[in-house]
């Protein structure tokens, strides 16, 4: 009986060592997490999955990749690159924390990438992959931005979007109202005075993340297919 009690006394050491312990223990597994993260976890050799006739590159991380792709600049944005390659892709198993993470300083950034990042949240993030698999890979109006590389900061104005998108900035792209008049006849017609009122917004039949419909069929018939 007495060895019993000193044996099980023993494992009981060992267990409230290992919790004490509990720091360790747990960058054991957030070590492991880590190694599956990032670029050449999925994508050995990264410099032969380049296109042709693009520059040497250094390594096989992506550290050299924003001088050239910046945000703003004569190449594609890394940005646009790294989401529109993966949430375009059929089966994507991943999400938001395969490429990011949070860093000590509570800022959101690409994995292998030492660059300042945005303060956000996990559950904020979280709510973001719909948009983006939506904007990937979808036949709403996102994936039509999209495909001519404008990425979710473009509208919002800000990686993380805290806001709807306002009809200015849409304008700033698409033009005016009297511009769109002389372009699209639902525009031009008998309608448009309900626009110089303001009673309709561009986002009264423009959903960019579902589907669009024509809010003058609510009362008129128009032969028109909204995007």
């Amino acid at each position: 009986m007495r060895g019993r009690v000193i044996r099980v006394g023993s494992i009981i050491l060992v267990l409230f060592a290992i919790i004490m312990a509990g720091k360790d223990f747990g960058s054991i597994g957030l070590a492991m997490e880590d190694t599956q993260r990032g670029c050449p976890s999925c994508h050995a050799g990264l410099s032969e999955r380049l296109p042709q006739g693009h520059p040497p590159v250094e390594g096989e991380g992506v550290k050299s990749c924003p001088g050239c792709h910046a945000a703003k600049g004569s190449a594609t944005p890394l940005e646009w690159i790294a989401h529109f390659k993966h949430y375009s892709a059929a089966g994507f198993p991943g999400d938001c924390w395969s490429c990011h993470l949070i860093d000590p300083t509570g800022n959101f950034r690409p994995y292998d990438l030492e660059v300042p990042g945005v303060k956000v949240g996990k559950e904020e993030v979280g709510q973001l992959v719909p948009y983006y698999k939506s904007w990937g890979a979808s036949n709403h109006l996102d994936h039509r931005h999209a495909l001519k590389r404008i990425s979710c900061g473009d509208c919002h104005g800000a990686p993380i979007p805290k806001e709807a998108v306002s009809m200015e900035r849409c304008q700033g792209c698409h033009g005016s109202y009297n511009q769109l008049a002389q372009k699209t006849p639902v525009h031009a017609s008998g309608l448009y005075s309900h626009f110089s009122d303001q009673e309709v917004g561009c986002d009264s039949c423009h959903k960019v993340h579902g589907e669009s419909s024509l809010v003058c069929s609510q009362c008129h018939t128009f032969d028109q297919k909204v995007p």
